[in-house]
Parts: structure tokens; sequence; C-alpha cells
């Protein structure tokens, strides 16, 4: 028997985007901007819509997050040059500013095993 070939995509489905299914989810926490609709921010990666309202905790697949990375804007900025001039130098600046708060939360235990395991170490009434 010959052996099975695997392409890109199975040897590392995290580079893949296919649906959100199966990724790594990480929260964040959208700070508010100008730019930025008081909605919150509408984004949409290979045909899969997320809504990211700003100012609250979100969880959302990593690679939704990494594109947040992507997203710039160029500003030219005007400097005097102390000589009647003016100098300017151009910059990057992201569109959206967020906080990581906590990666791969898929790894979090649920909350019920995390109140399980409280209650067990939670120090015993009376005596």
């Amino acid at each position: 028997m010959g052996r099975q070939v695997k392409t890109d995509e199975e040897l590392h489905p995290e580079w893949w985007f296919n649906s959100p299914a199966g990724h790594i989810r990480d929260r964040i926490i959208i700070h508010d901007s100008p730019e930025i609709p008081k909605e919150g921010l509408f984004l949409s990666l290979n045909g899969y819509p997320f809504h990211a309202p700003t100012g609250v905790e979100i969880d959302i697949p990593r690679p939704v997050r990494k594109m947040l990375d992507t997203l710039i804007r160029t500003e030219t900025i005007r400097v005097e040059d102390g000589k009647g001039g003016y100098t300017s130098h151009v910059r990057d600046i992201r569109r959206v500013n967020y906080t990581l708060v906590k990666e791969d939360i898929n790894a979090l235990p649920p909350p019920e095993a995390i109140d399980k395991t409280a209650s067990s170490v939670a120090p015993q009434q009376g005596g």
C-alpha cells in the first residue's frame, strides 16, 4: 500500500479557517474608538460573520483575533522643522485596539467543574 500524503490543511489546521468550529478561542475586550460604531464591530472571515461589541469580554476564534492585528490605517504626520518648513513621515496604526484577557479559553474547565473544585477546598464551617 502507498502512503497517503497529507495536505497542508491536514498538517496545519490552525492555519486554515473553513469554519469557526474546532478553532482555539481567545477572550478579548475591544476598546472603544471613534472608528467603531456604537453597536460594535462587525467582522467577517471567509464568509463567517462575527459581532464584537466594545468594552465587554468576548470569546472569538484565534484566526479572527489574528485578523484584527492586520487591520491597519496609514497616517501621515506633519511636523514643523524649525526652519519655517515641514517634514512629514508615515506610520501604520491599528484600526482595532483590544486587550487579550485569556488565550485558549477552550482549555478552561467548565464552570460546574470550577464550582465543584472550589467547594471541595473551601474551609469547613463550625467546629
